[in-house]
């Protein structure tokens, strides 16, 4: 399969590092086009571990298996993870390549010469990366070329070469090296990695008539797995090995529900993954790495809605795992009810933007805190989700008490949110609407029948004549907005999760159609245009972050909601 690593780093599952092709303008920084090998560890100051230079710039890749190959010029490199902490690069006959540690970004970084194992061995102290590499050739030569001033070097260079080809030894060591060489066989690695890669694809649904975008989208999720390092205590998927190098406490839930079709272990590790770091008062961070946790702001609490969807799915946690996630749930929607009603008036608030995980939606065109329709709706559902987990957990008490608060917070909701029949947000201590013409409020359509029948048919009436629709699929700001950009943000492109919501507040409404026809959009977006952080509404094209996990898992969960569209109990159709 043709592979982009200008859009998709090769990595591997649980590796910290990563292959990318680079721009001349990176993060901010001037470096040359090219390859480059990168960490993701959240520790790093410069993700840039090195450049690795080819004879030529200009050359093009294939994935097969979770192994990589390279063609530049008349050389062909091989490329193979035969554990998260090496890389195997392999060189044809006569072929060479150049590690260019690019020293000169950075105080302190050097390599130096030593015997390990029977073997000449380079270690390379890469101070930017907060990491090492131990790095040999078992087969072939390798030539330094280093010039030392006081403390680190002005430039560290590793030409690697071999008149019959060359197998180059890349090795991470995190703290001290035991100096242990083992024997590789390449073709052996690419064979076990590829027993790997398709063990784990085979715990997602096969996309019917999508077969590459299936296998694309598989490779990104397990190559997005981190092991467990420094904060993080399981294996975590990351949202990307680009530039978003951690995980958000609502991504995390779609991965979740993606997995949750076919390989139900690994999707309880990820949902449960942003519960570790759940505080005393019941809060979730923002997001989370191996070396860093923000905590300034938090994102919608979904995972109610997500826990029922993978219980929906067939998923069938044990008692123990049960329990857990009812104690982490019911602490998390006592935040939002205690912590975040500003104005004391039954509904809980958003702080600012990046709390909805919309960062600058219009609905944020004031000054916050904000309610937004769909924050009470989210919690709604998680309130009927604790309901229906105390009842399995044999605690009828709990279960009714949790119905009630359910029913109490949908009529503030109701009374504040619809006093017409579209729903509106508004300032904290304010009943007056938010002018803003964002897809954020029509979220609450995933409360289906909750809502009153009018009001679900008035809202589907805006969605369809209120510029939110093309041919690509939903528009976060309507295509007729003053403040409509094409690469806006939350300002107008496409993103999987509100699809994903929309689609099954759309189901849940009984326009199975429109539901089924954005996810058939979405799917062949991704198919022209890869699993993009989000896609321009107007062209599909992809934007941002090239290869983000929510977007691949997105398309997953849509592909799923498409094939067993017909077999919900939506409702009637309400235009």
């Amino acid at each position: 399969m043709k592979f982009d690593l200008s859009q998709i780093p090769f990595s591997r599952y649980g590796s910290y590092l990563a292959v990318s092709e680079l721009a001349a303008r990176w993060q901010g920084r001037s470096i040359p086009r090219g390859l480059y090998l990168k960490t993701v560890s959240g520790s790093a100051s410069n993700p840039i571990v090195a450049k690795i230079a080819l004879s030529t710039d200009d050359f093009s890749a294939e994935l097969d298996g979770g192994s990589l190959s390279v063609f530049s010029e008349n050389a062909v490199f091989g490329l193979c993870y035969p554990d998260h902490e090496t890389l195997l690069i392999r060189g044809s006959a006569g072929s060479s390549l150049t590690l260019d540690f690019m020293t000169e970004s950075g105080p302190y970084d050097y390599i130096y010469e030593l015997d390990a194992d029977g073997r000449h061995c380079y270690f390379a102290n890469c101070y930017k990366n907060n990491t090492s590499f131990a790095i040999w050739a078992q087969e072939g030569e390798i030539a330094l070329e280093q010039r030392w001033r006081e403390q680190s070097s002005e430039f560290s260079r590793l030409k690697i070469s071999g008149e019959r080809g060359f197998l180059l030894v890349i090795k991470e060591v995190q703290s001290e090296w035991d100096r242990n060489c083992p024997e590789y066989d390449f073709d052996s690695c690419r064979l076990a990695v590829a027993e790997e890669f398709n063990a784990f694809r085979s715990g997602y649904p096969v996309i019917e008539n999508y077969e590459e975008l299936s296998i694309l989208g598989a490779y990104l999720n397990w190559s997005a797995y981190v092991a467990p390092r420094g904060f993080l205590k399981r294996p975590a998927m990351l949202m990307s090995k680009n530039h978003m190098t951690s995980v958000w406490s609502w991504d995390h839930c779609f991965n979740a529900l993606a997995l949750s079709y076919k390989n139900p272990e690994a999707a309880w590790e990820q949902f449960m993954l942003m519960l570790d770091f759940q505080d005393d008062t019941g809060r979730l961070p923002d997001s989370v790495n191996d070396s860093k946790i923000i905590r300034n702001y938090v994102k919608p609490p979904i995972h109610g809605w997500a826990l029922m969807k993978m219980l929906e799915s067939g998923m069938k946690p044990n008692r123990e795992q049960l329990k857990e996630a009812y104690a982490a749930l019911g602490k998390q929607a006592r935040w939002w009810l205690n912590y975040h009603d500003f104005d004391g008036d039954g509904l809980p608030e958003y702080a600012h933007g990046n709390d909805s995980g919309w960062d600058n939606s219009t609905v944020f065109a004031a000054v916050p805190p904000v309610c937004s329709p769909d924050l009470p709706a989210f919690l709604i559902l998680q309130l009927d989700a604790l309901s229906e987990l105390a009842e399995r957990l044999d605690m009828p008490e709990q279960s009714e008490n949790w119905k009630t608060e359910s029913e109490k917070l949908l009529k503030a909701f109701l009374t504040k949110c619809f006093p017409g029949d579209l729903p509106i947000a508004f300032r904290s201590g304010a009943n007056e609407p938010i002018e803003n013409k964002s897809l954020l409020p029509y979220l609450c359509l995933i409360l289906g029948e909750k809502l009153p029948k009018e009001s679900r048919k008035k809202m589907i009436a805006s969605l369809k004549t209120g510029g939110f629709i093309s041919e690509h699929g939903f528009a976060t700001e309507s295509l007729g907005s003053p403040s409509y950009r094409s690469d806006g943000y939350w300002r107008g492109p496409i993103w999987a999760p509100s699809t994903v919501i929309l689609c099954d507040g759309l189901k849940k409404c009984g326009e199975e159609e429109l539901a089924r026809g954005a996810a058939e959009k979405f799917l062949q977006m991704c198919q022209t245009s890869g699993f993009a952080e989000n896609f321009d509404v107007v062209t599909g094209a992809g934007l941002r972050d090239r290869a983000y996990t929510w977007t691949s898992s997105g398309a997953f969960i849509l592909a799923f909601y498409r094939s067993n569209i017909n077999r919900c109990n939506c409702g009637e159709n309400m235009v």
